[in-house]
């Protein structure tokens, strides 16, 4: 089952990646290989996550992301 994030929230093809890949608790050099990107740019897309859904790390992140699986 793919996660969304709230219907409110505009993400992109590739931030729903990341998204997928961190809920499949993957790290961000993980996330980095499997996608082909630097590891920079998988921080830079979670920050732009954090931001769009008002969290301040990745935990937070993951909570608001689950909180819609119940």
């Amino acid at each position: 089952m793919k996660t969304l994030p709230p219907p409110a929230v505009k993400v992109t093809p590739r931030e729903q990646e990341i998204i997928d890949a961190l809920l499949a608790a993957a790290s961000n050099k993980a996330i980095a290989e499997r996608l082909g990107i630097s590891e920079q740019s998988v921080k830079n897309r979670l920050t732009s996550l954090y931001k769009k859904l008002g969290v301040g790390n990745r935990v937070e992140l993951v909570l608001v992301l689950m909180k819609d699986r119940r």
